[in-house]
């Protein structure tokens, strides 16, 4: 009598065991999947964290090349109009030039 009542008990552990192993293998899935879709929700949203930076940077970077490209304009026009003005031939007590001029404007490889 004893072996059939231990039989019973063994059947009886095997059948919970597989009830409670279905019963928790789609919950452990779910919570992997879950877990899965938040480790690739979190890659996209710093990646698009990563890109937002990256226009930001080069956003500042076309705004302070413009402002150094302003001011070199304005530096540009300011030396032009000291160089006419000291330049100018009718400030100049005689004709003739002191000095070779050179002309910003245009490059030249040879001496004028």
């Amino acid at each position: 009598m004893r072996d059939w009542i231990s039989d019973l008990l063994i059947f009886s552990a095997g059948i919970a065991g597989g009830v409670l192993i279905t019963t928790i293998k789609p919950l452990v899935s779910a919570a992997k999947q879950r877990r899965t879709e938040m480790v690739a929700r979190r890659a996209r949203m710093l990646e698009s964290i990563k890109q937002k930076h990256e226009e930001e940077i080069l956003h500042k970077a076309f705004e302070t090349t413009d402002a150094i490209r302003s001011e070199l304009n304005s530096s540009l026009q300011t030396l032009r109009n000291t160089l006419m003005t000291v330049l100018d031939p009718s400030n100049e007590p005689s004709a003739k030039p002191r000095g070779r001029i050179v002309h910003l404007s245009k490059r030249r490889s040879g001496v004028e």
